[in-house]
């Protein structure tokens, strides 16, 4: 049987853009310490090369990403030297070369760690082209020992399949022999769980596909317009649910990512989007599981572990809700120090700041904007939120359910649509 096993056995060659050397080898990789490393680099923008089996590549070049960062694939252990096929077919003895370059993540990934790819937030995906009938993924679970993070899973395009992750994890079976893709996404993981400071518990660490009897199938990433969402718990999706869809009622179950509003809009625009949303977090208050204030924390995918350079066209901010505890004389040079640390990082960027669905800091927020917009930056916007929810659209008084989730979105996507330019 042919396995095309898709395994991140990497090493960083170059700073400054992600060059990952990587072969097919087992999915049963040592693990490695979750605080190790630490540079970043362009890996959300990178396309994947895959060589023939003795040895040698075939880049294809990616299309996203400042960066224009590359996953050099390898092909079978066995073959050293030689040149790699321009579609990956094996060139030796030694092993079979699977094309790759279809393999992307989108949100912030730790790529730092050979054979690994670490995310802390929901929202977070991948995605896949593939030729079989069947599609499996590898985690790492052994850090996990609190609530076990769930993913939500569509093949060609079709209705979300919700899972809890394991070792080897079964995302389609029984297909139509043929093309497919996946989209898999990081539903959700439990706010309060260690999710900062390694050993991280709250984290999702993807290993690698493979397609048994298959084998993946190249396509470019596709340009598009990108967007990043910045915020606390309504932006992870916590609380989306009252229980899960067979009647879950822990945290990694309740909590949605892809259903919340920040997934949906980014769907509805069809742009490219990151989700960084933590539990508790504000300007003034630190998260769930460790995580710092929303200024410090945006630096960083977590402690260690710098953000990459990845530019979004556009930022949206939603931020303020957990600062309530604090007046607004208090509140307002921290956002404009936060709205300047954004611009630093992403000076070509749109910057939208929503006013919180529940009201918060309304009139310090636009006075912030307007005041950046009078002194020359005009990328800043604020959208008011007011009328937009209703209380039946909350599950607690506070998080957004699944129909509030929905008005927001709609709501979003005439507010940004007039931006997306």
């Amino acid at each position: 049987m042919k396995i095309a096993q898709l395994t991140l056995a990497c090493s960083l060659l170059l700073a400054g853009s992600w060059f990952l050397a990587c072969s097919s080898s087992d999915p049963a990789l040592p693990a490695t310490s979750a605080g190790e490393g630490g540079t970043s680099g362009g890996g959300a923008g990178g396309s994947l090369a895959s060589g023939g089996s003795s040895g040698g590549s075939t880049e294809f070049a990616g299309s996203g990403g400042v960066a224009g960062s590359t996953l050099q694939v390898s092909g079978g252990a066995a073959g050293v030297g030689g040149s790699g096929g321009a579609a990956g077919a094996a060139a030796g003895a030694g092993g079979v070369s699977e094309p790759l370059s279809d393999w992307q993540f989108y949100g912030r990934w730790d790529l730092t760690h050979q054979g690994r790819a670490i995310t802390v937030n929901s929202g977070s995906h991948i995605t896949a082209n593939f030729n079989g009938t069947q599609l499996n993924a590898q985690f790492d679970t052994s850090g996990n020992t609190g609530d076990i993070p769930t993913v939500t899973i569509e093949i060609d395009g079709g209705a979300p399949v919700e899972k809890a992750i394991s070792s080897t994890l079964t995302l389609a079976s029984g297909l139509t022999a043929g093309d497919h893709s996946v989209l898999l996404l990081v539903r959700g993981m439990n706010e309060t769980d260690a999710r900062w400071t390694p050993p991280l518990v709250a984290s999702t660490v993807f290993l690698g596909f493979d397609v048994p009897g298959g084998h993946l199938v190249p396509s470019p990433r596709p340009k598009q317009f990108k967007v990043e969402f910045l915020g606390d718990s309504i932006t992870e999706g916590v609380n989306l649910h009252s229980m899960g869809p067979q009647g879950q009622t822990t945290a990694n179950w309740r909590t949605d990512g892809p259903r919340n509003y920040a997934a949906l809009t980014a769907r509805k625009l069809k742009v490219e989007w990151r989700q960084v949303g933590f539990g508790r977090q504000g300007l003034t208050v630190v998260g769930n599981g460790g995580v710092p204030k929303a200024p410090d924390a945006f630096n960083w995918i977590y402690a260690g572990i710098p953000r990459d350079d990845w530019q979004p066209d556009m930022v949206v901010i939603n931020q303020g809700t957990n600062d309530r505890s604090t007046d607004g004389p208090t509140f307002a040079p921290l956002y404009a120090s936060f709205l300047k640390l954004i611009r630093t990082a992403y000076p070509q960027a749109k910057i939208v700041s929503l006013v919180p669905f529940v009201g918060a800091f309304s009139a310090e927020i636009k006075a912030q904007i307007k005041a950046r917009n009078d002194a020359g930056d005009s990328r800043a916007f604020v959208i008011d939120t007011a009328g937009w929810t209703a209380p039946a659209d909350f599950t607690d008084g506070l998080h957004p359910n699944q129909a509030g989730s929905v008005k927001i979105s709609a709501q979003l996507v005439t507010a940004l649509t007039p931006l997306l330019n």
